[in-house]
């Protein structure tokens, strides 16, 4: 959520979605109208220090830590997490984690 907002353009929107998948499932998903992501970037979005665009790393705040931090949770958690993206029109994150009562 936090990127989604800070990437975002102005008056773009930011759209929460939370349902379960026909493999019952919890899907959590983030999707925003902003910058997006270029193509070559989007292998490493998920790299611990990882900026997409380092230029604009003076104007947003952030370490290049968030993603690979929520990577690990939601793994830790039996889960997956995958990004879609085109620059310029902007990001899409789904994660999706067993539901509650899940023993593998």
């Amino acid at each position: 959520l936090d990127n989604a907002i800070k990437y975002n353009r102005p008056g773009g929107r930011v759209e929460i979605k939370v349902e379960t998948t026909p493999q019952n499932r919890c899907q959590f998903t983030v999707k925003d109208t902003g910058l997006g992501i270029p193509s070559k970037d989007l292998a490493y979005v998920f790299d611990r220090f990882y900026r997409v665009d380092k230029s604009r790393s003076r104007q947003v705040m952030g370490s290049g830590l968030g993603l690979s931090i929520v990577k690990l949770i939601v793994e830790l958690h039996l889960g997956e997490i995958n990004i879609q993206s085109k620059e310029g029109e902007g990001t899409m994150v789904m994660v999706t984690l067993p539901q509650a009562g899940f023993s593998p």
